[in-house]
Parts: C-alpha cells; sequence; structure tokens
C-alpha cells in the first residue's frame, strides 16, 4: 500500500506542474461581505449589541487585504487572534425593541494567483518578502490538536515511513501533501480529521488538510489547517466552504490544498495557487462570535442573530 501512496508522487508533480494556464491569470480583485442580522422579538431594546467576525488573513502570498469598510454603527475595532491565527474586527451598535436589525462589513481583497519556484522553495527570499518570512512559528503548531492526531500510532507509523523514503525535507513535504490523495475517497461528511481518515479512507477537504497537517507536525513541521471560501459557480455562503493547508518550511508558511489538486483544473497543490478562494482564518479559529447585553436571556420573547457571507463585485487586475 506504501510503495503505490509514493508511486505516484513523481506522477502527481508533473501533473500540477502541467495545470492549465487558466490557472495563472492575474489576479482580480473581490469584496467578502459578511451580513449580520440581529432580530430583536423583546420589548426592550438591546443597548451595546457586540458581534465579532473573522476578517480574511492579509498575509498569505494568494491574496492582499485591501481595506475594511462598515455600516454605521458606535464602535468598530480590529484585533488578532491567538497563535497568528488572523484578525478580527469587532462591531457594537444598538438594537430597538421589537425590531430586525442588519449591519453590513466589507472586506476588499486582491486575490492573485502564485506558484513557488525551486529556488524560492529552498530558502531564497519569497516575493514580496515579508508577508512570508516570519519567526520561528508558535509551538502550537507542532503539537497534537482535536482532529490532527499527529501523535496517533497510525499517524506516526505513515510519518516515520514518509522520511525513511525520503531523505529530502521538502521531498517529505510533498509525500505528506500526496498521501491524502491516495488514502482518501472523497466523501462529503461532517467533521472526522486526520486519524478518521487513515483508518475510514474517506472524508471531504477537512480530512484531506487535517491528514497532511498532522503527517507534517508527526516529521517536526510546523503546520495548520486554514478557513476558506471557494468561490467557482457559488458566490454566497453561510459559511466557509472549503478547508486547506499551511507548512511552515525554510522561513516561509507555504500553503498546500492536497484535496483540490486532486482536479488541476482548480490550479492548487502545493505552494501554487489560483485566485478562485479567500482564506479566511487559520488554525480552526471561529468564523463569528457575539456579546448580548446583561439580562438578555431572562427578557420575555426571544432575540437570534444570523451570518450571511457573499463574495461579489470581480474585476480582472
Amino acid at each position: 500500500m506504501y510503495r503505490q501512496i509514493f508511486a505516484a508522487f513523481l506522477l502527481m508533480i508533473a501533473l500540477l506542474e502541467n495545470a492549465s494556464s487558466e490557472s495563472r491569470r492575474p489576479g482580480v480583485k473581490v469584496t467578502l461581505e459578511a451580513e449580520i442580522t440581529v432580530t430583536n422579538d423583546t420589548n426592550s431594546p438591546l443597548n451595546g449589541y457586540v458581534h465579532r467576525i473573522a476578517a480574511p488573513v492579509g498575509d498569505h502570498m494568494q491574496q492582499k487585504l485591501l481595506g475594511i469598510r462598515h455600516d454605521d454603527v458606535s464602535e468598530f475595532e480590529r484585533k488578532s487572534f491567538k497563535h497568528e491565527a488572523g484578525d478580527y474586527v469587532e462591531l457594537e451598535w444598538d438594537i430597538p425593541a421589537n425590531s430586525k436589525s442588519t449591519r453590513k462589513v466589507y472586506f476588499d481583497l486582491l486575490v492573485k494567483s502564485y506558484e513557488i519556484s525551486d529556488g524560492q522553495m529552498s530558502g531564497q527570499t519569497m516575493s514580496p518578502g515579508r508577508d512570508f518570512q516570519r519567526e520561528e512559528p508558535d509551538s502550537i503548531y507542532l503539537q497534537p490538536a482535536e482532529y490532527i492526531e499527529s501523535d496517533n500510532d497510525q499517524i506516526l507509523k505513515l510519518a516515520h515511513h514518509i522520511q525513511r523514503t525520503y531523505s529530502d525535507p521538502e521531498a517529505q513535504l510533498r509525500a505528506a501533501f500526496l498521501t491524502p490523495q491516495q488514502m482518501i475517497q472523497y466523501r462529503r461528511q461532517s467533521t472526522r480529521g486526520a486519524l478518521y481518515a487513515v483508518s475510514a479512507r474517506q472524508g471531504d477537504c477537512t480530512e484531506y488538510a487535517a491528514l497532511f497537517v498532522a503527517l507534517a507536525r508527526a516529521m517536526g513541521f510546523p503546520a495548520r489547517m486554514t478557513s476558506e471560501f471557494l468561490f467557482t459557480e457559488h458566490h454566497t455562503f453561510s459559511q466557509p466552504n472549503h478547508h486547506a493547508a499551511e507548512v511552515y518550511f525554510n522561513g516561509h508558511w507555504v500553503p498546500v490544498d492536497a484535496n483540490l489538486a486532486l482536479d488541476p483544473k482548480f490550479g492548487y497543490g502545493f505552494g501554487s495557487g489560483a485566485h478562485s478562494k479567500i482564506v479566511l482564518n487559520r488554525n480552526s479559529v471561529w468564523v463569528w462570535s457575539n456579546l448580548w447585553p446583561r439580562g438578555t436571556s431572562k427578557r420575555p420573547g426571544s432575540v437570534d442573530v444570523g451570518m450571511q457571507w457573499k463574495i461579489y463585485d470581480m474585476r480582472r487586475d
């Protein structure tokens, strides 16, 4: 089984290198709109309602966050998640009694295709430089976590086999990238994680990303999952609809998408990508959260909040 997994190594790399030129088009400007709707079916106003939304990461090599716009609110602040997982914005406003209130936040981005060359992968400066060269990442990205069971015997066995087969670190990571593609039969499902993927041999994009991250961590490479909006025929979402990964190698966070690499027309793979998705955050942090004013739960009536995301205003750069 292991020989079959790694025998496809050179073939898969060749397919990725020959991916359609369509995936190497110039960048596009897009706006990610986050719409918050709060329904207050009580006889009292909600004064000082606070809503938090994850902002698209601004230091990924596929995208640049050009600016943030928002509807009128009483307070607006940008803050950071722990462990360099990204930023979020915090809005505060008052919601009248027996009413529905909507606020929107607009994230303007430039999304571009990218491909790391052999020289860049070996440690030379990666354009545009400072956005992708970092200090050593947080140790959390080497540790096992929920859905990333890098200390499990089955995961460790696979990782050790890769290390015995390939002495070069980049080759080890590329083999870890190919492993989910060879082991997992794609099937949409609820989140199960890396160990389930190895045991059941099935999963969706989450399991592809989780298994790569678990293997990378088991081999001593810091790695993390990313939450993303993949926009092809769909541009409206209730939540992120895709997961991929990043691995820290030679001073850079390298994007890795083992799932989309199954179909070269997407243009995504190991250190390469097109411009058909937006990376929202990392490390499985929350997408949105909120704080109700004190005493809200004790009021007669109901209160509710909903989120809708939309990508629009696409213009060729």
